[in-house]
């Protein structure tokens, strides 16, 4: 079963009844709800209650543990006997914190043949629209991106960043900058992960540049965009090839989503929370009033000591297992149990680097090694297990398109050029063509055609550069 698990932080001044009451609109405003606002009316944070209409129920559960912290939950479901949606919204108010957390998903009692699809609620946008983000770690909670300055401060952050030396518990997605922007909509991705990771935005090529060396070049660039994980367990890259914007986007969200589900909030924030701070207020006061029944209490209170360790320590598997997960997919993996390690170098499109190493493999298969050899074994064995799919062709054959019968830069060939992920600069006579903003990558075209030859060959000499 598919679900969304949302943990965050709200301003430290905002008010329980402000909060519960905005649950309370968030249902009413929805187009699917059959409840009407004067039914809710009656209804407050102080007091618990639950209410059914058709197919619809509300739960509310609040209570307060010996240390003066508010925790509050409230459960909305919708559907019928066979399959039910619910939502669950749960926050403890504490003297310096205010931690939310959103729970999707769906509770079916009988063989279902399609689960819907469960979407982020409303409400986490609605929540911090209102109320605005408190902190996670250094970093706010926020529905807008975060834009670095080319600046010291920007370096330091984006390198703590990079190097997982901050102490934020959300994921955050760097979206890097390439020459002619950045491949996505920041702020539409931004609010479409309000509350379950930060979005961090660099402002040019040249910052990429700039802390390459100090993040041992484990920073995206080039229009990339990198999840990188709490605690510095590893990172995960995107980059757009020939997806458009809003599919870029959901594949991020999406990697996001799943996450989620196994990070742990650091703190427990749940309806069944307040159930076990009710359950140890009860014990406490019999404790206190010396009823007759305190050393069975005592024993039942061990028992659940126990079982809080329990958890705590299947807890920390789950997160330690998670963060192994990431690590493990962070990293470039050949089929066949073989782990190369890459270098300084990234691929600039999908199974870039693979494709090239299979190439190599094969071609030294044919020309220098013995047939029926091990070392012919070895790799005929690796090259039929590795069947990658590249567009390396597709590639080769749009730059020599363009270039065919060349007699300037016009609109279509300059549009096909940075499709691909290549910048240009006029220099004078000259055109200057760098690939990826990388200056190793670079070639100079001139301005006009001399012959109906000099763009077949500016093509093959430019894909001989790049691919």
């Amino acid at each position: 079963m598919q679900g969304v698990s949302i943990n965050f932080n709200l301003a430290e001044n905002t008010l329980i009844e402000d909060v519960f009451g905005e649950c309370l609109n968030w249902i009413l405003d929805s187009p699917h709800t059959k409840i009407a606002q004067e039914e809710l009316v009656r209804f407050n944070s102080k007091e618990e209650f639950s209410f059914e209409k058709g197919e619809e129920e509300i739960g509310y559960s609040r209570a307060e543990d010996e240390f003066g912290n508010s925790a509050h939950s409230l459960r909305y479901k919708k559907g019928n006997e066979s399959l039910k949606w619910i939502t669950e919204i749960s926050y403890i108010k504490s003297s310096d914190d205010f931690l939310v957390s959103v729970k999707a998903g769906q509770e079916s009692f009988s063989a279902v043949s399609h689960y819907g699809e469960v979407k982020k609620p409303v409400i986490v946008i609605r929540l911090l629209d209102r109320f605005g983000g408190g902190l996670d770690g250094d970093l706010p909670v926020a529905i807008d991106p975060i834009y670095l300055k080319d600046s010291e401060i920007g370096y330091r952050l984006a390198e703590a960043l990079i190097n997982g030396e901050s102490i934020n518990r959300l994921p955050v997605v760097y979206v890097s900058a390439s020459r002619i922007g950045h491949r996505l909509i920041p702020g539409r991705l931004a609010r479409k992960l309000s509350g379950m990771a930060h979005v961090i935005v660099e402002p040019s090529r040249e910052f990429s540049n700039k802390i390459r060396a100090s993040v041992n070049s484990r920073n995206v660039y080039g229009g990339a965009v990198g999840i990188y994980w709490p605690g510095g367990s590893g990172v995960t890259l995107f980059r757009r090839d020939k997806l458009d914007a809003k599919e870029f986007e959901k594949e991020i969200y999406e990697k996001i989503c799943s996450a989620l589900l196994t990070l742990s909030p650091g703190k427990k924030c749940s309806w069944d929370e307040v159930g076990h701070i009710k359950n140890r207020n009860a014990i406490r006061n019999l404790k206190r009033d010396g009823d007759s029944a305190t050393e069975l209490v005592a024993l039942y209170e061990s028992e659940l000591e126990e079982k809080e360790k329990t958890i705590r320590s299947l807890s920390h598997d789950i997160e330690r297992l998670g963060a192994k997960i990431r690590s493990l997919e962070s990293k470039n993996l050949v089929q066949g149990g073989l782990v190369l390690a890459k270098g300084d170098e990234d691929d600039f499109f999908d199974n870039e680097i693979l494709s090239v190493v299979i190439d190599a493999l094969k071609d030294h298969l044919e020309k220098s090694v013995h047939p029926n050899s091990r070392r012919a074994h070895i790799l005929k064995s690796i090259l039929d297990s590795n069947l990658v799919e590249s567009d390396h062709g597709e590639r080769i054959a749009s730059v020599k398109a363009a270039l065919r019968g060349y007699k300037d830069m016009n609109k279509k060939i300059r549009s096909v050029f940075e499709e691909l992920g290549f910048s240009l600069a006029s220099d004078g006579k000259h055109w200057k063509i760098i690939y990826q903003e990388d200056d190793r990558y670079s070639y100079v075209l001139p301005k006009t055609g001399s012959d109906h030859r000099g763009g077949l060959n500016a093509g093959a000499d430019i894909t001989n550069i790049v691919y």
